[in-house]
């Protein structure tokens, strides 16, 4: 258990550190580019050793093993959620009448995860078309993302009913 929780720090650190480091509109000093593409470097590189090692771990596993598909859904969230963070704050650099009061990346990740976790407080929200298309689309995941979540923690908690109601009939 702490083996998967410090694996899932590492993606967790990794993935805002690539998040925070990626170069989105304006390019900042040589120094801020050098720092920029080290930071990319560092985190991809270890986010493509999480990725490999947990489709190793899929491929080797049985296939209703809750455990895995709960760690593979952890590491999809710690891909897709910055991906759409930096699809809105990218699209927002370009055109500044998509979203009202999103100007930072932490903007971005914050919009995004308060759509993923359905909360919609609508201090920051889509103005535009396009970013309520992109808005659209991060909903009908986060829906599918939410439906996969249920049916791995049901299948869990199914599987501990199970074995304490066959080790109490066995006692």
């Amino acid at each position: 258990m702490a083996k998967r929780v410090r694996r899932d720090l590492l993606a967790l650190i990794s993935v805002l550190v690539i998040y925070y480091a990626a170069p989105v509109g304006d390019l900042p000093s040589i120094g801020g580019v050098i720092l920029s593409v080290f930071g990319l470097l560092i985190g991809l590189g270890v986010l493509v050793w999480l990725i490999v090692r947990q489709l190793r771990q899929l491929v080797g596993s049985r296939v209703d093993d809750p455990d895995v598909r709960a760690d593979s859904l952890i590491l999809l969230i710690f891909v897709i959620v910055p991906l759409f963070s930096l699809g809105y704050f990218a699209l927002e650099q370009a055109d500044d009448t998509q979203f009202a009061e999103l100007s930072t990346k932490t903007d971005a990740l914050y919009f995004t995860l308060s759509t993923l976790g359905t909360v919609g407080f609508g201090d920051v929200h889509a103005t535009g078309q396009l970013a309520r298309v992109l808005v659209i689309i991060q909903i009908t995941f986060d829906l599918v993302f939410v439906a996969a979540v249920v049916s791995v923690l049901t299948t869990h908690i199914r599987r501990r009913a199970a074995a304490r109601s066959g080790s109490s009939d066995t006692e």
